[in-house]
């Protein structure tokens, strides 16, 4: 894993949202998706960062957060490159995510105060939000009993309501990084000792790897059409997050309960960044660090924004943690 092209998109406020090709593009500004992903991967890459960026990266992001933490434990998203804040409150994912980033801070350094109340405040905010995916984000590393309790209740809840035989999913359409909902409801369940929440996390999971498998590799579900009920998944855009978002799923499912299946797609998941898709090009470069923004119809989209290089860090860093990274 290397480091060059994350250093390249650090701005002065934080991790830059998007880039023209390889430069960085100020004109999109930052959002808080992105800095709470770049505060995981610092987090858990400390020992392979070079010390400078990880303590730069971990400063200008924790700052973001800070500064975009509001009251009544919302926060705000999306800045200007001059630091602007473009909207009174962020969405229920940004929320969820941040909320997931500080957990995964506070469990390194436990005795950051400030990051401690801003969790409590944010957790019970998030109480308040129905969106299944912001609830699976806050879900991923908490230790608050109540709010796995919750998390677990609303996936059931939305299980029940949608699913069918031949529909095994949590929503009425299946859209963006989908597989981070069994993954939580994995979690969840798990530490619950929930016999239903494990029996649908293990339904769901394996109903979206039907999904996303095609000629014996990956292929997450394109975000030009989506997967909705009665219709083959859309093929395009193909795109990083959603590999990254496998790749832990299954690495989380299979540390649990040890099943080959999950052990083999989290394999599967990460291979497509490396040239096994459809298309059979490399989606990350080694050689750079540079990850490209999707695999489109005709052949890779050139631009490669944090989202993209974030979400193979977090992939690698998962497989890489519990001894799976292929040789």
């Amino acid at each position: 894993m290397r480091f060059d092209y994350l250093q390249n998109l650090l701005g002065p406020l934080g991790v830059w949202q998007h880039a023209n090709l390889r430069t960085p593009a100020p004109e999109h500004g930052y959002s808080i998706d992105d800095n709470a992903r770049a505060l995981i991967v610092a987090t858990l890459a400390k020992e392979l960062m070079p010390p400078a960026l990880h303590s730069t990266l971990c400063d200008r992001c924790m700052r973001y957060i800070r500064s975009a933490f509001l009251p009544d434990g919302r926060v705000r998203n999306f800045r200007s490159a001059t630091g602007r804040w473009l909207e009174k409150v962020g969405s229920d994912d940004a929320l969820g995510r941040t909320l997931w980033a500080l957990y995964v801070w506070v469990k390194y350094h436990p005795s950051d105060h400030a990051a401690r109340q801003m969790i409590r405040r944010m957790e019970r905010a998030i109480t308040e939000v129905k969106s299944p995916r912001a609830l699976a984000f806050a879900a991923l590393e908490t230790d608050n009993a109540n709010l796995r309790r919750y998390v677990l209740d609303r996936l059931l809840v939305g299980y029940q309501h949608y699913s069918s035989k031949e529909w095994q999913w949590f929503e009425p359409v299946v859209t963006y990084e989908n597989a981070r909902l069994p993954q939580a409801l994995f979690v969840c369940a798990y530490h619950l000792n929930h016999a239903r929440g494990i029996e649908v996390a293990h339904a769901t999971l394996r109903w979206l790897i039907q999904h996303t498998t095609a000629h014996g590799h990956f292929r997450p579900i394109g975000n030009h059409g989506w997967l909705i009920p009665g219709h083959p998944p859309a093929q395009w855009d193909q795109q990083p997050v959603d590999a990254g978002a496998m790749v832990e799923a299954c690495t989380t499912a299979y540390v649990l309960l040890h099943e080959p299946l999950y052990r083999d797609t989290a394999l599967l998941a990460y291979e497509w960044y490396l040239g096994k898709n459809d298309h059979r090009l490399s989606v990350y470069e080694p050689e750079t660090g540079f990850c490209h923004d999707a695999l489109t119809p005709h052949g890779l989209n050139l631009n490669g924004g944090a989202e993209s290089i974030l979400s193979y860090m977090l992939a690698y860093l998962t497989l890489r943690k519990h001894g799976l990274l292929p040789s």
